[in-house]
């Protein structure tokens, strides 16, 4: 690489890449009463904690108990008082009572006052010489000692530029050189190093890292699958070393108040080599920095601190784990980036999205076009045949791209900007980091919010009315199907109304429209050429948030990708291929590179930026309230380890306050297969015994069957129509296999059989024969049978969404949904 992070002091100093007379990026660590006195929350690792912090009786118990963590760390001979037990003779001890009311408080939102009655409340029914605690204060003060390390980075508020000197009174820039007495702004820094060893204490960690040398197929499945992590794991790379890890990092604004322009940047990180579900958890996830205040952060500002932990990240540190013998040097890289197009515009030093050369993944300049009759103007990316995503981006031409920026700019010419590169992103200074292929396209923002948003204002925009591909005159036909259709319960939200609530829509309806409900609720609505085209994205999304497609299939959706931008032109406004269009033609290569789209989706980072933003309950020392919330979520695992048992009923309640809404699981029937519910007696039908009998065989011959109505398969939840609690979602509709050959069917209820005290389960359904069977396809024709059948558990392969039509009971559509991981 030619270039290095001194060749970015050429750039303007409104770019904040850093000083000209200083490259030390260490930040100022230093701390004056003054910065005590405003920030409560900020911890000098080398310094000693004040304890003593005044607490209002009536303040958000998120706000109060800045120190909601408890020291653990002890010498092995020294008495642990969390262990002691609540009251002589009880079970249950100090910590853990002490523990789970804290996470009760959390989760419920109590505050002060009502912390204060419930200790009081509790303490009533306990005997004397209890040693739980009954005031707010004495509650707080338990908590104590283990906040995580945090360093201030200042800036100028002026010119964005990196101070290494907090005591400095002018801007150390050339070109900026104004006073800081009150312009003298800070970021936070929570240092990796420090949350990896907390995470790699916990028992079970480290061995949770290994799931990459799992036996692998050639198919899409994870991260691990795509191009980019096998050119670090492949032919001896530093990820085949068990010790060694990869990041997935993120950074977005998020809003705080409605009422003013106050936004927060996290900088999230998560382990790639955790299992999925295990990865996006929010106390695995790693807060790495937090910017926060009226403007976006100037990156290459940001970003400097983070630079010297991932280049002492990547020489290695030492680590220790319970799951080893004895230390070992773990290495850690950052593999790829997740962000919208702002965000990515910013992170890349590129061109904004609506600029020519805006694409970071091709060198296509697109054109302006005219919007309209009253002179507006957009920038378009026309499909090009012969060359749909070509020329390509590479590091290299990114570097040639930012030297090039950087000659102009000290020719002072004012037109500087080369090949939409403005200059060196901090990111190409990252060790090893892939600046094109490591940056993700999210689906989240660019299919859902993006072009599936525009084609539902294409279709019913009053706007467009008069136009071929306008349908607005059948909104309330539209509506009338959509708000009649039951999803399962992996839908996170209920249908609503496109003529009334469309404006109101999150990432997660967009996503429920484009693979469940949309092609169904169209079906007669859109004709059929522009029917057709809506369903080559559909399928092709699909294929790419697919567990197991193969490269044939990521090619099959790669030419539907093509063609769907190909006509776009053809059946809609050109002024509307705007660049989410354009990343299309790009979209399977993200999957070859990085895995199914949803592995470096922005979904999961976006539910935590929720979580940070119902941590602040008020307008001052936003930072202090983000890190109380985010110090207490990650330290909970550690502080679960210590103080309660695993297996026992204290540990079903803590998970019970955790995750309220988790069903208890009952019989285990198969590694993947649990019962759900009470299991009672059931007299069948004759139709329905001639069913057991011809699915097993034989004739069980008895007068009752032990029958239940639910059952948790593979993260799925099944349930029987006779299930009759359900009333606005369905989660009977399944896909088995019969003879190698996929079939569905509506589950009625489940039999519980026992043959040589081995459980098996069988379930009596409904067939759903497919018309159109196509397995590129998620959405097939269905037609109902009343007969019944009966088929094994073991043969069944997934869970569907089935959509009826009222206007038409003769149509009925199953969904497939495309992985069992991934949460919307």
């Amino acid at each position: 690489m030619f270039l290095n992070p001194d060749t970015v002091n050429k750039l303007p100093s409104d770019h904040g890449l850093g000083p000209e007379s200083e490259t030390d990026t260490q930040g100022d660590s230093f701390q004056t009463q003054e910065d005590i006195d405003h920030d409560l929350f900020y911890v000098n690792p080398n310094e000693a904690v004040d304890d003593d912090i005044y607490v209002h009786d009536d303040s958000d118990i998120e706000i109060d108990l800045e120190n909601l963590e408890q020291n653990i760390h002890h010498d092995k001979d020294e008495e642990l008082p969390e262990l002691e037990p609540l009251f002589p003779g009880a079970t249950v001890t100090v910590g853990a009572i002490m523990l789970l009311l804290a996470l009760f408080v959390t989760k419920h939102s109590l505050v002060g006052d009502g912390v204060q009655q419930l200790l009081q409340l509790i303490s009533l029914v306990l005997p004397q010489g209890h040693k739980l605690c009954t005031s707010l204060n004495a509650f707080k003060n338990y908590f104590k000692n283990l906040k995580n390390p945090l360093v201030k980075h200042y800036y100028c508020g002026y010119c964005f530029g990196y101070i290494k000197d907090s005591q400095q009174e002018q801007c150390p820039y050339t070109k900026c050189r104004k006073p800081l007495n009150h312009r003298r702004q800070y970021f936070l820094e929570m240092p990796v190093k420090h949350q990896l060893k907390k995470l790699l204490s916990q028992k079970d960690f480290y061995s949770n890292l290994q799931g990459r040398f799992s036996s692998r197929q050639n198919v899409y499945n994870d991260i691990y699958d795509g191009e980019l992590y096998k050119s670090y794991f492949n032919s001896d790379g530093p990820l085949s070393n068990p010790d060694n890890i990869s990041f997935t990092f993120n950074t977005d604004g998020a809003a705080v108040f409605k009422s003013s322009n106050i936004s927060v940047w996290p900088l999230f990180m998560v382990i790639n080599e955790l299992p999925y579900r295990l990865r996006m958890k929010k106390e695995n996830m790693i807060l790495a920095g937090l910017w926060f205040g009226s403007n976006k952060p100037e990156m290459g500002t940001y970003l400097k601190p983070f630079l010297d932990t991932f280049i002492e990240l990547e020489n290695g540190i030492e680590m220790s784990s319970p799951d080893k013998e004895s230390t070992f040097t773990m290495k850690a890289y950052l593999l790829c980036g997740t962000a919208d197009l702002p965000a990515r515009c910013i992170l890349c030093n590129g061109m904004q999205y609506n600029g020519s050369y805006s694409c970071w993944k091709c060198l296509q300049p697109g054109k302006t076009a005219k919007v309209g009759k009253k002179g507006g103007h957009t920038h378009v990316f026309p499909f090009i045949e012969n060359q749909p995503k070509q020329p390509f981006r590479t590091k290299d031409s990114v570097l040639q791209d930012s030297q090039a920026a950087l000659d102009k700019l000290d020719a002072g010419e004012k037109k500087y900007v080369t090949n939409g590169v403005k200059g060196p992103s901090w990111l190409t200074f990252f060790p090893k980091f892939e600046i094109v292929h490591g940056i993700a396209i999210d689906y989240m923002h660019g299919v859902l919010l993006g072009v599936q948003k525009t084609l539902l204002s294409l279709w019913f925009g009053v706007s467009k009315k008069g136009k071929a591909f306008n349908f607005c005159s059948q909104v309330s036909k539209v509506d009338k199907r959509l708000l009649g259709i039951k999803p399962t319960s992996s839908v996170s939200r209920l249908p609503r109304s496109i003529s009334q609530d469309l404006r109101h829509w999150k990432a997660s309806e967009y996503r429920s429209f484009l693979l469940f409900y949309g092609a169904p609720v169209l079906y007669g609505i859109l004709d059929d050429q522009r029917f057709a085209h809506y369903l080559l994205l559909v399928n092709a999304v699909f294929i790419l948030l697919k567990m197991g497609s193969t490269e044939g299939d990521i090619s099959r959706a790669e030419n539907m990708l093509f063609d769907f931008v190909k006509m776009f032109g053809v059946l809609y406004d050109k002024c509307s291929i705007t660049l989410n269009f354009h990343q299309l033609v790009h979209l399977a290569d993200s999957v070859r590179y990085l895995g199914p789209l949803y592995t470096h989706s922005c979904f999961p980072f976006e539910d935590k930026n929720g979580i940070l933003l119902k941590m602040i309950r008020g307008t001052q020392n936003i930072d202090n309230q983000i890190m109380t919330g985010v110090s207490f979520l990650q330290k909970l695992p550690e502080l679960k380890q210590t103080t309660i048992e695993k297996g026992s009923y204290l540990e079903d309640f803590y998970n019970s306050i955790e995750s309220p809404n988790i069903l208890k699981r009952g019989l285990k029937l198969t590694h993947d297969i649990y019962v759900l519910g009470s299991i009672k007696f059931r007299k069948l039908t004759d139709e329905e015994h001639r069913a057991i009998c011809q699915c097993l065989g034989y004739d069980p011959a008895l007068e009752q069957y032990r029958s239940f109505k639910r059952i948790e398969y593979q993260g799925f939840l099944i349930y029987g129509t006779t299930y009759s609690r359900m009333v606005r979602r369905d989660n009977s509709t399944i896909c088995y296999s019969c003879e190698n050959v996929e079939m569905f069917g509506k589950v009625l209820f489940f039999l519980l059989l026992q043959t040589n005290d081995q459980h098996s389960g069988l379930a009596v359904i409904n067939e759903l024969r497919c018309k159109n069977y196509n397995p590129d396809s998620n959405m097939l024709s269905v037609e109902k049978f009343q007969t019944v059948k009966a088929i094994p558990l073991s043969s069944i392969t997934e869970s569907c969404i089935n959509v009826e039509l009222p206007d038409d009971p003769e149509l009925s559509f199953v969904c497939r949904i495309p992985n069992c991981l991934e949460s919307d």
